[in-house]
């Protein structure tokens, strides 16, 4: 069963104090820091997967060091790998450095110092795998404060699956562990810097991060490697612009979702969250102008929706 800890269990001015031996009991020894101090908002839901876990971390900004001290505690030997959900933030462990956006994956040592800087609201995704377990499935030494692309291939598996992990199965995770290896282990594709952008390529990315919460002509952009004015030039004399294409997409995977027997036991609002809209009332309406008929028409009748 899950474990949740959160700042909102005590009085403001003890929060900041009780975030510090929250994830210290969640993680291990670690010294966060944070000019906010009464009424710090911050919560860990840690799910246990056998030998593994999987942690969902919502907080606000701080810095995060695991220090000489902290070492000293002892803690399993493993390694992290954090997947950034929401914001921003920095990683640094044996002189290296990366910047982590939404979708980005790294991994740290928990047998050597770290440092991680949230500059601001942030959520993460955190799988812990033993030491020994990770070792013997990477192929060379391990990079860790280096960014593992998650855009395509392994990587994109990875990330999808630990999306998932908190309410997969548990046998769920050796596969994800063994997906982590496999990444740390791929070489980095010797890609053209200037790969040829067309609207094809940014309909497949927007395709591949079609229910991530932070899907914008930015993060679309910044993954293409262009500029947001280049991202809406492909998208001129479209029938669709670049906003209209993400509102198409994800009501053509709600009716999907709608006319699937399997998930005929969500309710209408589980599936238009699932497809990305976080306004009911708004899907609702943009259902029914785009095909016609509401979701629980759609459902009812099992139709096949026209484009």
């Amino acid at each position: 069963m899950p474990q949740t800890w959160s700042t909102l269990d005590v009085a403001p001015a003890r929060q900041f104090g009780h975030w510090r031996e929250m994830i210290c009991q969640a993680f291990l020894a670690l010294t966060p820091e944070s000019d906010l101090r009464d009424g710090f908002a911050g919560s860990v839901t840690q799910w246990p997967l056998g030998a593994f876990s999987i942690a969902r971390i919502t907080s606000q900004r701080q810095r995060v060091e695991r220090t000489e001290r902290d070492l000293a505690g002892g803690s399993p030997p493993g390694f992290y790998a954090n997947l950034q959900v929401t914001g921003v933030s920095t990683m640094r462990q044996a002189g290296r450095f990366t910047v982590l956006r939404p979708g980005d994956l790294a991994v740290v040592d928990t047998g050597e110092p770290f440092t991680f800087e949230f500059g601001d609201d942030f959520r993460q995704l955190s799988f812990f795998v033993p030491e020994g377990l990770l070792q013997a499935q990477v192929s060379g030494p391990i990079s860790t404060a280096t960014r593992v692309p998650t855009t395509s291939g392994v990587g994109a598996a990875l990330r999808h699956l630990l999306t998932a992990l908190p309410a997969a199965p548990v046998r769920l995770a050796p596969h994800a562990a063994a997906l982590l290896a496999a990444a740390l282990s791929e070489p980095v594709a010797a890609t053209p810097r200037r790969a040829p952008h067309n609207h094809a390529r940014a309909v497949a990315d927007i395709e591949e991060h079609l229910t991530d919460e932070d899907l914008s002509p930015s993060a679309t952009a910044r993954r293409l490697e262009i500029s947001v004015r280049s991202l809406h030039a492909l998208f001129a004399g479209r029938e669709l612009s670049y906003t209209a294409t993400v509102r198409r997409l994800r009501l053509e995977r709600a009716a999907r979702d709608l006319r699937d027997p399997a998930r005929a036991h969500l309710r209408v609002a589980d599936v238009a969250a699932d497809a990305g809209f976080a306004d009911v009332a708004g899907f609702h309406r943009a259902f029914r102008r785009a095909f016609g008929q509401t979701p629980t028409e759609l459902r009812r009748r099992g139709s096949t929706v026209v484009r």
